[in-house]
């Protein structure tokens, strides 16, 4: 019946006007941030490429004014080479030194329009023209949509949920291979594949699957590796010794009720909880499930209690969540539409509190002082709505999609039951 409605919604709509708009708005996002305020995009073309030499992302950069060295990007590979490759469309003009940073982050967020288009297509093929709306018209996935270079690993890593589902597994594993080797995030839809693969009895196609990841992933990898290993690992290395904090579920409780106080030991506790509970919930399904409508809750629940929130991490979130939409009965559909409104309200309301709380600090005491100034216990609340929000809509999604799998089940064995003996 799915796949039926699917042909059917594809005849009839047409996604020439979708991708367009994608773009459009994609563009408004540019010009709403026009100088990159708070974007890594313009902070690393400043650490990295603003002498307009072009020197690898992952050595270490001597700085020529002070000679202090500074440290590779912390991003993984794929990320890395796409910084660099786009320092070269920028010839940095002296003395005018800051319209080099200015262009380097508009063609960097020019391409990432692009790539917000492509992923609001692909969003399309899966769920339709109505719930790719919500997320191409999203506020807060536009606001953050040129903090950084997310966007290049979404694009590639719904192309491969796409792909996935079509049965097309080779492609999609090399594809995921790209994601994983862009933000690393994406390895965690390993679970869904995984679960998917043993309820199909299919572990011979999962061994598959995941040799063609790690090998493709290697194989990305491997030049960067043998180029400066010491640079290349040192995304990896970062992301394990840095510490809680920035928008996280720690800094906000800790912003709230200061007497609470976190160690790695419970970043450590609390996401295994979450996997483990993230597991137990798709081995209960009672029909094989797409990977289309399970990624959200393996994504959300990696992302829930991670060292950091960086308000990138909406794109993902809000990418997904649609993913899963169209598995849902209707009622559960509309009631999850307006939850979803609000969880993206906060979520800009998070983003605008966060970086407007360190303007305040910045200009406090100065003779530029703000209009709208955000202390430390608002941003603490802001961040509280937005945690419980978002939880309270991932629970819920999570339970209508339960809801509808068991009815999917019942109605398989209702037709089996009908079906005459052999």
């Amino acid at each position: 019946m799915a796949s039926k409605s699917k042909k059917q919604r594809s005849k009839k709509e047409n996604p020439t006007s979708l991708v367009l708009l994608s773009f459009a708005v994609g563009i408004l996002a540019l010009l709403q941030n026009r100088y990159g305020l708070f974007s890594d995009i313009y902070g690393f073309y400043g650490l990295h490429f603003s002498d307009g030499l072009h020197q690898w992302p992952f050595s270490e950069k001597t700085n020529t004014e002070d000679l202090a060295p500074g440290h590779p990007v912390e991003y993984p590979a794929v990320t890395g080479l796409i910084m660099w490759l786009i320092s070269f469309l920028i010839t940095p003009s002296y003395p005018d030194i800051y319209s080099a940073f200015h262009s380097y982050y508009r063609a960097t967020a020019f391409l990432n329009s692009i790539l917000f288009a492509v992923s609001s297509y692909l969003i399309y093929k899966m769920v339709g023209k109505k719930y790719t709306l919500y997320f191409v018209l999203a506020p807060a996935v536009l606001y953050s949509l040129n903090r950084n270079w997310d966007i290049w690993a979404v694009v590639t890593m719904l192309f491969a949920i796409y792909l996935y589902d079509k049965k097309k597994y080779d492609l999609s594993a090399f594809l995921l291979a790209i994601s994983i080797a862009t933000k690393f995030f994406p390895l965690v839809l390993m679970l869904p594949i995984l679960i998917i693969f043993l309820k199909n009895k299919q572990p011979k196609l999962f061994i598959r699957y995941v040799l063609i990841t790690a090998t493709s992933w290697v194989a990305i990898n491997l030049p960067f590796i043998l180029i400066n290993y010491e640079g290349w690992a040192y995304f990896y290395k970062f992301s394990a010794e840095r510490g809680l904090g920035s928008a996280s579920f720690y800094e906000i409780t800790n912003i709230i009720l200061p007497s609470i106080t976190f160690s790695s030991i419970h970043f450590y506790f609390l996401n295994f909880f979450v996997l483990a509970a993230v597991t137990a919930y798709l081995l209960r399904l009672k029909t094989v499930p797409t990977l289309a409508a399970t990624s959200f809750f393996v994504m959300f629940g990696f992302i829930l209690f991670n060292k950091q929130y960086s308000f990138q991490y909406v794109i993902w979130l809000s990418a997904l969540a649609l993913l899963s939409f169209s598995y849902l009965i209707t009622r559960h559909r509309n009631l999850l539409i307006y939850l979803y409104v609000f969880w993206q309200a906060s979520e800009l309301a998070f983003q605008y509190s966060f970086f407007q709380r360190i303007l305040t600090g910045r200009y406090a005491n100065t003779d530029y002082p703000l209009t709208i100034t955000i202390s430390d216990t608002t941003y603490g609340y802001v961040g509280v709505v937005r945690y419980i929000l978002a939880l309270i809509f991932a629970m819920l999604t999570a339970k209508f999609f339960f809801v509808a799998n068991s009815q999917s089940a019942q109605s398989t064995e209702n037709v089996k039951s009908m079906q005459p003996n052999s």
